[in-house]
């Protein structure tokens, strides 16, 4: 059998790519419906950190409107009320829970008040993070160790007490979702510009694969996502879009079909490079 040429190959690859785009582009027209018309998360309970206010607050808008009953986890208990005071004008009933998921032991104290309600968690996203003013304004070789172990504290250490803490809850066929960044990417040039959160994210993508081999066997999918850069506290006023337009995968990773293609790392609905 005759070697693709050269040209063949790019022919082949650019085939390939135009049915990937046709595919997540379908993927995200159905997440766009479905979030639309309600109905897709009945039943089903579904715990989001982060979400006083930016992504969280917008995702639990979203699984609460799809019939979800949702957890809304907060560090800050008046932000966190104002939300759910919010929300509730807008028809949705919501629990608050209130805990800094940098801390393990709020952490386990949450899921055992969570337990007494529910008996199980459908989706649970791990949205809380922090990106520091500090982090921004240094390098990678004058980081100071401060930075780092405050960020790895929320973007990594707090996904990973979530997960510990929730995973006796976790029901056949949960869906656990990291929220990451392409910041945390290994593939292609990087520059020196926040080097704890990428470290923080390039983490979290690592771990997402490690829970995802270990829950596969239970039928838990688990995956990380990028949201895009989005106008948050986080993402700042010169980001590309608003809250309420970064869900669409989060969304679809929370209502696809059960598989074994878990422990990928996804954008606008479709696996990227790590």
């Amino acid at each position: 059998m005759a070697t693709p040429t050269a040209a063949a190959r790019a022919l082949l690859g650019r085939v390939y790519r135009s049915v990937r785009s046709q595919v997540a582009s379908t993927r995200l027209q159905r997440a766009r419906r479905s979030v639309a018309t309600g109905a897709a998360l009945t039943d089903k309970v579904a715990l989001v950190t982060g979400a006083s206010s930016g992504i969280g607050l917008a995702l639990v808008t979203a699984f609460a409107r799809a019939g979800a009953d949702c957890i809304l986890v907060a560090l800050d208990r008046d932000a966190g009320t104002n939300a759910v005071d919010l929300l509730a004008s807008q028809g949705h009933r919501v629990e608050l829970a209130v805990a800094d998921v940098s801390e393990a032991a709020q952490v386990r104290d949450l899921a055992l008040t969570v337990s007494r309600g529910h008996d199980r968690i459908d989706v649970l996203v791990n949205n809380a993070g922090v990106f520091l003013d500090e982090d921004r304004r240094t390098s990678a070789s004058c980081v100071e160790d401060a930075v780092i172990e405050r960020t790895l504290a929320v973007n990594l250490f707090g996904a990973v007490h979530v997960c510990t803490a929730f995973s006796p809850l976790l029901a056949t066929g949960s869906r656990i979702i990291n929220i990451s960044s392409v910041m945390g990417q290994l593939s292609g040039r990087a520059d020196g510009f926040a080097p704890a959160y990428r470290l923080s994210k390039t983490a979290l993508n690592s771990y997402t694969r490690s829970l995802a081999a270990d829950l596969r066997p239970r039928g838990v999918m688990v995956d990380c996502m990028h949201p895009g850069w989005v106008k948050t506290a986080l993402g700042g006023p010169q980001a590309e879009i608003d809250p309420e337009e970064a869900i669409y995968t989060a969304f679809f990773l929370a209502t696809r079909p059960p598989s074994d293609e878990t422990g990928l790392f996804w954008w606008d609905c479709e696996t990227i490079k790590w």
